[in-house]
């Protein structure tokens, strides 16, 4: 390769923000020192959120989610720092159980071990008794104990509804604290507003669970406190409550209901507590449904499924999305188009619209800033599609490789940063 084919791959590269798959637009660009007009080829970064796609963009995406969050909780871009005095709650809502599967419980033995009674096996003659302790990275975590006792069905609709579930629990939320507050549920924004931004995750069981920081402001302005009676012990004991009672109407008539699992915990202790759960949410911001290319992209047949599928709970998941849209009464799901998120059909993350700033905010301020450095702007109405990808096959290796360098470098400058006692830039 020669010097000049060297540069073009470098500018390639460069131009795509070290993208991996960036998308190929042509148009006309006005250079703005002479006012010329020429033909240009376009590379624009895939946006991609998933790191397995696109390890580049997935980092601006992670990074995006983080000031979501953490402006939310802290204050700052728009959010007015005084939110860090309101009642400020990080709740896990998780799934009910579709059958036995191998887990860690607190002391660390498998959870299907400490069951009393006898180790009767089950229908199919498995037993249902795992004498193991299994490691973090135990493949077999999240797997059922009998795959043919596993309601497969269940889970990819219990799936499919959990967005569902989860606005009617909000109401019931909203309207639990305007009962407290001696006002129709109508009438809450006079009195308080509840503000919330959750993420959906998948567990390894295959099961979205679901996190989200829930928070109580005062009457028609976020920068107001809120009334005295609105505690984080009654925001706790509003929100137990109200999962509990939760319920949701499945598409053929049955109704879905949250696990016995709840978790609450207080962010308001410290503002560590805040920023580690900015980055527990925003890690899983960028995750495919197990972090896998093979289910990071729709499935087109279920043969493909078969095919690519090694993982058999997995694959049965899949497979029992793409049999259910077969019926009728679940037609409206789409749960083909979903069978590679195991049925779930809601977005990754969601808030209310006060809660902090939003994705749109963040990359128009980054375009706004990035114009300012450009020699040459488009010319509108010009630009069309012309493709996906570099010219030079090398470049997606050369763009990852690049991008790696350049997280390197900033994660050894920030631990300069930190031994010597300097607090590292925002």
């Amino acid at each position: 390769m020669n010097a000049e084919e060297r540069s073009r791959l470098l500018f390639e590269v460069h131009q795509a923000g070290n993208c991996s798959h960036p998308v190929r637009l042509r148009g006309e660009m006005v250079n703005l020192a002479t006012g010329e007009v020429s033909d240009n080829v376009l590379r624009v970064a895939c946006k991609d959120r998933r790191r397995i796609v696109c390890p580049s963009c997935s980092y601006l995406y992670k990074a995006d989610a983080w000031i979501l969050v953490a402006s939310g909780l802290l204050g700052g871009k728009g959010t007015p720092e005084s939110v860090k005095t309101h009642p400020r709650l990080f709740v896990t809502l998780t799934a009910p159980s579709f059958g036995s599967v191998h887990t860690i419980t607190p002391s660390g033995g498998c959870v299907s071990r400490m069951r009393s009674g006898s180790p009767s096996p089950c229908p199919h003659g498995r037993s249902l008794i795992c004498r193991k302790r299994h490691e973090g990275s135990d493949p077999m975590l999240g797997r059922p104990l009998c795959a043919r006792c596993f309601d497969f069905e269940g889970a990819v609709l219990w799936n499919a509804h959990v967005s569902r579930l989860w606005n009617n629990t909000v109401q019931l939320i909203r309207r639990s604290l305007a009962d407290v507050g001696g006002v129709v549920q109508s009438k809450l924004s006079t009195v308080a507003q509840l503000n919330y931004l959750k993420v959906a995750e998948v567990q390894r069981r295959g099961l979205v669970h679901v996190h989200s920081v829930v928070r109580v402001d005062g009457p028609e302005s976020i920068d107001v406190d809120p009334p005295s009676w609105v505690t984080t012990e009654t925001l706790a004991k509003v929100i137990r409550e109200s999962v509990a009672d939760a319920r949701a109407l499945r598409l053929d008539g049955a109704t879905v209901r949250w696990g016995s699992v709840l978790d609450i915990r207080d962010l308001a202790l410290t503002s560590d507590d805040a920023t580690k759960v900015a980055s527990y949410v925003a890690k899983y911001s960028t995750k495919t449904t197990d972090g896998s290319k093979e289910l990071a992209r729709r499935f087109h047949s279920r043969r493909q499924i078969v095919g690519l599928l090694d993982d058999r709970h997995y694959r049965g998941l899949a497979l029992a999305a793409w049999d259910l849209a077969e019926r009728p009464a679940f037609a409206a799901l789409h749960l083909r188009d979903h069978a590679h998120a195991f049925g779930f059909t809601g977005q990754l993350i969601t808030k209310s619209r006060q809660y902090s700033t939003t994705f749109a905010a963040l990359r128009s301020t980054r375009a706004q800033y990035m114009a300012g450095q450009r020699e040459s702007d488009p010319v509108e109405g010009t630009f069309h599609f012309e493709g996906r990808g570099y010219d030079d096959p090398r470049a997606t290796q050369l763009a990852e490789v690049l991008f790696t360098i350049h997280q390197e470098l900033r994660q050894e400058a920030l631990a300069a940063r930190l031994s010597s006692n300097e607090v590292p830039e925002p």
